[in-house]
């Protein structure tokens, strides 16, 4: 995971990162944790993070708006605000903030909303779809209608676009959730949230689409599918 810290205060960046990765130690792999002390300065950075935690006070700017910006090229990003003063709470959760933390930052507070970071990122990982470094794509999976091979050529689909990638349908099948994906037949892996109907041998996808669901493959969907439902219920019943 990688995550952003923007704060102007050099010793408190560097106090919010140890005490950020001393929490996270042993329960999630941090590739990156990088500072940055303006807004202008994370934006030019173009890096997409997992988690950005960015005080309200910049010297260049409101957090608030960064974070705004930010949801724009990463709309997918988790955001924590930290800041001494309360009055911006109100407009901190506009963005959709996991949380508002008060400085000093304190460790139970901190990993309360860590632990609530990672369990949104359990349910929903990030994936990226591209397969290239060069021109990186990230989505949550629950953005992915279904992935399908056709003419020598793996395309994702997703609601409003459809991204050609150097991954194999293989690779999505490990790093997906499997009681939310399903491998219909050589060419297609479903996502079952996206599922509108079923006719026969062939599933109707939530934008229109219609992918071929195989023979052989029909009775491990209907146990699947229905593990699923029940599955949804379970959780919409604990909500």
């Amino acid at each position: 995971m990688r995550f952003a810290i923007v704060e102007d205060n050099p010793d408190q960046a560097a106090a919010l990162k140890d005490q950020m990765l001393a929490l996270l130690a042993g329960r999630a792999v941090v590739s990156a944790c990088d500072l940055f002390s303006s807004c202008s300065a994370c934006l030019q950075s173009k890096q997409p993070y997992d988690l950005y935690i960015i005080d309200c006070l910049l010297p260049d700017g409101n957090g608030v708006e960064l974070a705004k910006s930010l949801r724009e090229t990463h709309p997918d990003a988790e955001i924590i605000f930290t800041t001494a003063h309360l009055e911006y709470a109100a407009n901190g959760y506009e963005t959709d903030a996991l949380r508002y933390l008060l400085k000093p930052v304190k460790d139970d507070k901190l990993l309360e909303a860590l632990n609530y970071f990672l369990r949104r990122r359990s349910l929903d990982p990030v994936i990226e779809l591209t397969g290239t470094t060069r021109f990186p794509d990230f989505v949550k999976a629950s953005r992915i209608l279904y992935i399908e091979y056709a003419d020598s050529r793996v395309l994702v689909r997703l609601a409003s676009r459809t991204v050609e990638t150097q991954k194999y349908i293989r690779d999505f099948e490990k790093e997906l959730p499997d009681d939310c994906f399903f491998r219909t037949s050589r060419s297609f892996l479903v996502n079952l949230r996206h599922i509108s109907e079923k006719q026969g041998n062939t599933l109707i996808i939530s934008n229109g689409e219609r992918v071929t669901l195989s023979k052989r493959r029909l009775s491990a969907f209907n146990q699947a599918y229905l593990q699923f439902l029940k599955q949804k219920t379970a959780r919409g019943t604990t909500a």
